[in-house]
């Protein structure tokens, strides 16, 4: 009988009641700021962690998880007799997380042997993107559902799961060096606003609307442009430090225009919010197979 546990990584950005309802393992990403170490998940909040990017000079830096982090996890998996072990993690263009998975899982295998079968997955993407995908696997897991089932669901899911980014302030991406100054310059001069594509891996900036008040109809115009039968989706409304009348507009575009079916927000993760900056915004959906 197949035993099956369930690993992802902080920046999937899981709700704790769900991480304790489906037990679900979250390994934490760590942050650096002005000589402190932060657990991702367990050591700062969201909010708190906004509170520093908003305050402080000094941009944070993460660190990937190690392989001895997964060695020990395969390894506690298995001494409870778990037959299978299915890890899906941040995007391995943006992180050396999922390469440390597979590492250690190589050095598992070198260890134990075929004791434990394990499935390391790069979800390609970031936050409650993958995050929720994450969670329905567990589900399925709870529901008796098979391994190589709940695989072919997972990576048939990932192969759909897509998102559009806006932020509403450029000084971030200036401090961090993602933009120039000059391009921050003129960019807030004009009060563009630019909204990215997450996808496949990638991110990548497909349109920049002017005035803070023409962000979510941004996103929501394009998010309709490839979202498939959105009647019968959920989508994801993540966000930073974004006001809640925003975040409140948005919710019933995404409803109203679109014609989602629902609409399930959460905060996203200070991994994240690292490289988007606090005042970020986000909408995750299912588009068509990129197979």
């Amino acid at each position: 009988m197949e035993k099956i546990h369930i690993l992802t990584d902080s920046s999937a950005d899981i709700p704790q009641a769900q991480v304790e309802a489906h037990g679900i393992e979250v390994v934490p990403i760590t942050l650096t700021h002005a000589g402190r170490t932060f657990r991702e998940y367990y050591d700062i909040t969201p909010a708190e962690y906004c509170k520093i990017l908003q305050e402080s000079r000094e941009i944070p830096s993460t660190a990937m998880v190690t392989p001895n982090v997964f060695l020990d996890s395969y390894r506690r998996a298995h001494g409870r007799g778990c037959t299978h072990l299915l890890a899906v993690l941040i995007n391995a263009n943006g992180s050396g997380t999922w390469q440390a998975a597979c590492l250690a899982r190589d050095m598992f295998r070198e260890e134990v042997g075929d004791g434990m079968r394990i499935e390391v997955i790069d979800s390609a993407t970031y936050t409650y993107i993958y995050g929720h995908i994450v969670v329905h696997a567990a589900e399925l897991r709870d529901q008796g559902e098979s391994f190589d089932a709940i695989l072919g669901i997972v990576r048939s899911r990932l192969d759909r799961v897509e998102a559009y980014l806006g932020v509403y302030s450029l000084k971030h991406l200036k401090k961090s060096g993602r933009i120039s100054g000059g391009a921050a310059f003129v960019g807030e001069a004009l009060g563009l606003k630019p909204i990215s594509h997450v996808c496949a891996g990638a991110v990548t900036v497909c349109d920049k609307v002017r005035g803070e008040r023409a962000l979510v109809p941004g996103l929501v115009n394009s998010v309709s442009r490839r979202v498939v039968q959105p009647e019968r989706q959920t989508a994801l409304l993540l966000y930073g430090d974004v006001p809640a009348d925003r975040i409140d507009e948005l919710e019933n575009r995404l409803k109203n225009e679109i014609g989602f079916s629902n609409v399930v927000r959460g905060p996203i993760g200070p991994s994240v919010l690292t490289n988007t900056g606090p005042q970020a915004l986000a909408v995750g959906y299912y588009g068509a197979s990129r197979r």
